[in-house]
């Protein structure tokens, strides 16, 4: 899922789901924790923040975390064994 479509309320999630503080997450993103509870606070994707929900998006999806828009926002766990997920794809994997 583009980060432009995930907001605060699913990277707030994502934390959880990890077991993480708003402090794990800022330091792991270099931000600081009043940042992530900001952006954690934005119910839509506020273009002024894209750039740092990317940033913790890619910190929690390093960590497994999956956002999801198939109807209706969500996250999951993914484990890291599962192998490529379907937007990971392309000619150079494909085999």
């Amino acid at each position: 899922m583009p980060h432009a479509l995930v907001n605060g309320r699913q990277i707030k999630a994502g934390r959880a789901l990890l077991g993480w503080s708003r402090g794990d997450l800022a330091e792991r993103a270099g931000v600081t924790a009043d940042t992530v509870k900001v952006v954690e606070k934005d119910a839509g994707t506020l273009d002024a923040l894209a750039s740092t929900r990317a940033r913790l998006c890619a910190v929690l999806e390093g960590e497994g975390v999956a956002f999801l828009n198939a109807g209706s926002m969500g996250v999951q766990i993914v484990p890291h064994d599962e192998g490529l997920r379907t937007e990971d794809l392309n000619a150079s994997n494909d085999g």
